[in-house]
């Protein structure tokens, strides 16, 4: 995500309005800044402070960053079985388990 000096001013402001308990998760490093704005924009009753999640949200789309719905949407495949294909484990060896200290195998 691409800040400019406005959005960070607004940000400033924004995490200066907001309640002590979305504090930590609204910052420049937060990945989901926008999905934490967006749930405090909703619980906000301060009507200044909506107003400055709202402008922080339009210049973040005006520099062509995808929208909260965009990035939350995933486009899945589900491969179809057939009926009688079953799963057979592989023969399992009565061996004992190896164990890794320090990058080391070690007798078990």
């Amino acid at each position: 995500m691409r800040f400019n000096k406005h959005m960070i001013d607004l940000l400033r402001e924004i995490r200066r309005r907001v309640p002590s308990h979305q504090k930590p998760s609204i910052k420049l490093a937060n990945p989901e800044l926008i999905d934490e704005l967006y749930i405090a924009y909703e619980q906000s009753r301060d009507s200044i402070c909506q107003l400055l999640i709202r402008e922080f949200i339009e210049q973040n789309r005006s520099l062509g960053e995808p929208l909260r719905e965009d990035r939350n949407t995933r486009h899945v495949t589900i491969p179809q079985l057939s009926g009688a294909t079953k799963v057979e484990p592989e023969n399992q060896k009565a061996e004992r388990p190896k164990r890794v200290y320090r990058g080391q195998i070690v007798e078990a």
